[in-house]
């Protein structure tokens, strides 16, 4: 559990690439998510191109920190093998487990948003050729971070209930 309260935003990154092998053990991560119906809709584009994070700069306002990252992951889901409309949770889930998953293996990392935001989605769309089915959702930023600081302890106890809404 220590790493579910490890983990934090990461916007700042210092020089140095992403091993191969915590790459890979990143999407293991990420394709071991709990998906609707087993559909397992999500796809996976892991961007190292310095000239695509530059574009992607310009069409994501709050991704500016990708050009000091060695790479990114898009999550995608897959409309057409997805559980209803269960896409998103799924992608969500996989989102989650990438955050972790870098966390573990000594990266930071940032969720930037895509899905639920069309004229951005529409921009990912077009930037990466995705065709109809294929829906971005979210962008993970990962990097060797510039920022040691420990999480804090974002427990509220008046944001849990019991039974009931009191």
């Amino acid at each position: 559990m220590d790493i579910l309260l490890e983990r934090k935003s990461i916007r700042k990154y210092v020089k140095g690439n992403v091993k191969d092998k915590d790459l890979e053990y990143i999407l293991r991560a990420a394709m071991s998510a709990p998906s609707a119906a087993h559909m397992r809709p999500w796809q996976f584009i892991v961007v190292k191109n310095k000239d695509i994070h530059e574009k992607i700069a310009e069409i994501h306002p709050y991704s500016k920190m990708i050009l000091s990252a060695p790479l990114a992951i898009l999550v995608v889901g897959d409309e057409s093998k997805a559980l209803g409309n269960y896409f998103a949770q799924d992608c969500a889930a996989a989102s989650q487990n990438i955050l972790l998953a870098a966390t573990a293996k000594k990266y930071g990392a940032v969720w930037c948003g895509i899905y639920g935001d069309k004229e951005r989605q529409n921009k990912f769309i077009k930037l990466f050729n995705l065709p109809k089915n294929i829906k971005p959702f979210s962008l993970i930023v990962i990097g060797k971070p510039d920022d040691n600081s420990k999480q804090k302890d974002r427990f509220e106890s008046k944001k849990v209930k019991y039974e009931v809404w009191k």
